[in-house]
C-alpha cells in the first residue's frame, strides 16, 4: 500500500509542474494573441 501512495504522489507533482507549465504557456500565447488583435484594429 505504501508503495502504490508514493506512485500516486510522484505522479500528482508530475502533474502539477506540466499543470504550471501549460498554465504559463497558454498565457504566453495569450498575450501574443491579444497584441495582434490590438494592433489590427487600431
Amino acid at each position: 500500500m505504501g508503495g502504490f501512495e508514493k506512485q500516486v504522489k510522484e505522479r500528482a507533482k508530475e502533474l502539477t509542474t506540466l499543470f504550471k507549465k501549460g498554465v504559463k504557456v497558454v498565457g504566453e500565447s495569450c498575450k501574443k494573441g491579444w497584441h495582434k488583435v490590438r494592433h489590427m484594429r487600431s
